[in-house]
């Protein structure tokens, strides 16, 4: 823990302005190089930025982002921890945090709504005045109500991505209207889309579908099309609106009765350490959605030291994991687990769904030696399968 609050740390001090600190748009912007200064014109699209000089900039820069205009369309795309930390600047513009996340941030911070000062071993995150002054002058109610609207669709949008890997815009309305009042069409949807891929998200457009950033051409070629081909002809799995919203949030997993029996196995005869059994479920869970092979499922335990007193304990493990794969739901299926593909379809696809992992092999290693929820080594400041684990 000491290690990656460390690196946090540093990861914080980094994009950090090295100074005393000032609330005053104008003075923070003069403390920023003209690369800085360069880069968030770039960010804001700020029209004629190339030709200006540094004064020109932080005077451009100062008028856009006070703009009402400007800064309520750059709001209504933040996410929810990046929300969070907005309000608790708007009731103290400077706040202290040396550990503070930077994922939280980083959006804000590259829209020039908050930034971050290093100065006597602190960090500092500041919310500038003239912004504050800004979003004091935008109509709450109306606001508050279209951020609403937007965030539901994100929501959805994430949820789908992470329940089947993939989903056509159409679908995709289709379940939004099935589970809500007010109605959303194409046109209106394809507009909040636009808004919303315009920061990086973790979804883009790809070949007709709105996809999960794990399957951009750029991150893992060829895999987008061999899951499409394997969706083909498959119903979706579509669950009610207060579960399917769950899955928005990319940590979220069913616990399934068998991750409940795996888990039990392994507190009472392997570890009894509850907070590691609860990271080694995890990535187990989410390794067999990526349908990992058990080199990777074994990689788990080891990377956490944990050894298997005989074969015969670890055949009680392999046993486990397989019956918790094959109730886990996966993109191939669209949604749905393997023993569901099963009732589905007759039994005709028993022995494609129903998956045996290969028996446990102790010289066996994962090529992955990052846990899939620690900090990415890159220096990103974000988790490993958020980051270079994609």
């Amino acid at each position: 823990m000491e290690e990656y609050n460390e690196m946090l740390e540093q990861m914080n001090i980094q994009h950090a302005i090295i100074g005393d600190v000032t609330t005053s748009l104008p003075d923070i912007l003069q403390d920023l190089t003209k690369v800085r200064l360069a880069s968030l014109a770039s960010a804001c699209n700020l029209p004629g930025r190339s030709k200006m000089k540094k004064q020109e900039l932080i005077d451009a820069l100062t008028a856009y982002m006070t703009d009402a205009e400007h800064l309520q369309s750059a709001l209504l795309i933040t996410g929810g921890l990046e929300w969070k930390l907005f309000e608790s600047l708007l009731r103290q513009p400077v706040l202290q945090n040396n550990l503070i996340l930077f994922e939280h941030y980083w959006y804000l911070m590259n829209r020039g709504l908050v930034f971050t000062y290093f100065s006597n071993g602190q960090l500092y995150v500041v919310l500038p005045d003239e912004i504050r002054s800004a979003y004091a002058q935008l109509d709450n109610a109306n606001f508050h109500q279209q951020r609403m609207s937007v965030q539901l669709v994100n929501e959805y949008i994430l949820a789908l991505t992470h329940l089947y890997g993939a989903i056509k815009p159409d679908k995709l309305i289709e379940i939004y209207n099935a589970q809500n009042s007010e109605p959303l069409d194409k046109e209106q949807f394809m507009r909040l889309f636009e808004k919303l891929i315009s920061r990086n998200q973790s979804y883009a457009k790809a070949k007709g579908y709105i996809v999960d950033s794990y399957l951009w051409p750029e991150q893992s070629p060829g895999e987008l099309e061999q899951l499409l081909l394997q969706m083909k002809g498959k119903q979706q799995y579509i669950p009610k609106r207060e579960e399917l919203l769950k899955y928005a949030d990319e940590d979220y997993f069913e616990m399934t009765p068998q991750l409940i029996k795996l888990k039990a196995y392994i507190l009472k005869e392997i570890c009894r350490d509850a907070e590691m059994v609860e990271h080694l479920i995890d990535d187990i869970q989410l390794a067999c959605t990526m349908q990992a092979a058990s080199a990777d499922l074994i990689f788990e335990f080891e990377r956490r030291g944990l050894k298997f007193q005989s074969m015969e304990q670890a055949d009680i493990v392999v046993a486990l994991m397989n019956d918790v794969y094959n109730h886990t739901r996966l993109w191939i299926y669209g949604g749905h687990t393997p023993v569901e593909m099963n009732r589905i379809s007759g039994n005709v696809e028993l022995r494609a769904a129903n998956r045996q992992l290969s028996p446990l092999n102790k010289n066996q290693v994962s090529v992955t030696k990052i846990g899939r929820n620690e900090p990415c080594p890159c220096g990103s400041g974000f988790k490993y399968k958020k980051c270079c684990g994609k």
